[in-house]
């Protein structure tokens, strides 16, 4: 009784969690001052996390970006699960003046070396393999981001371990200084001892002197 229950739990936790994930759909792009039909998706990390993530991604696959006025421009690229040869062109901005730390990606696919100016108004090519494209990268990108928080983390742990290794130098160095310090009070006082002393004993002998002196 209680597997079948877990089981569904289980289900629902996936199948919201997936829910969750960002999905590619259909929109306008202007690219080349024409509007096109795009690809488009959204996501919670700044433009230049995902930027940086989409060329590292298609580096790895030996493509390499080229800048096109406001796009990232990758020339011949296998996309989608037919593999079908693409001139990417994607597009990173904020999502607004006030969400800094989200996204909108706009990719348009084009043949190789197309005039995407030239297309005819309702033309949709490739928008299917770019929202295909954006789907599977969005497991990626999450990973990326994982690892620069990561890389932030450790760099931050590396700062204040330095910070607290040089507070513990100067502590070590200012106890020491302390105990030296102290060491030259009790040496000064004891020497302010035997001065105070001295001096006394040579008042009496003045003393002394001056009464065995004759009127």
């Amino acid at each position: 009784m209680i597997k079948p229950l877990y089981v569904t739990v289980v289900t629902m936790f996936f199948s919201l969690a997936s829910l969750a994930q960002p999905k590619a759909i259909e929109g306008v792009a202007e690219i080349q001052g024409k509007n096109v039909a795009a690809a488009v998706i959204e996501f919670p990390y700044p433009p230049e996390t995902v930027e940086t993530a989409l060329a590292e991604k298609l580096a790895e696959r030996g493509f390499k970006a080229n800048k096109a006025k406001d796009y990232q421009l990758f020339r011949s690229v296998p996309v989608g699960s037919g593999k079908n040869i693409f001139d990417v062109y994607i597009k990173t901005e904020r999502k607004s003046r006030k969400q800094k730390d989200a996204s909108v990606v706009y990719i348009v696919l084009a043949k190789p070396n197309e005039m995407v100016s030239a297309r005819s108004a309702g033309d949709r090519h490739g928008v299917g393999d770019g929202k295909e494209f954006l789907n599977d990268f969005t497991p990626y990108l999450e990973d990326f981001n994982l690892k620069l928080e990561i890389m932030a983390q450790e760099d931050n742990i590396r700062k204040l371990e330095k910070k607290y290794s040089d507070l513990l130098s100067d502590s070590t160095d200012l106890s020491r200084k302390k105990l030296q310090l102290e060491e030259k009070i009790m040496l000064n006082s004891t020497s302010l001892q035997q001065q105070a002393a001295e001096l006394e004993k040579q008042r009496v002998a003045l003393e002394a002197a001056k009464s065995r002196r004759k009127s």
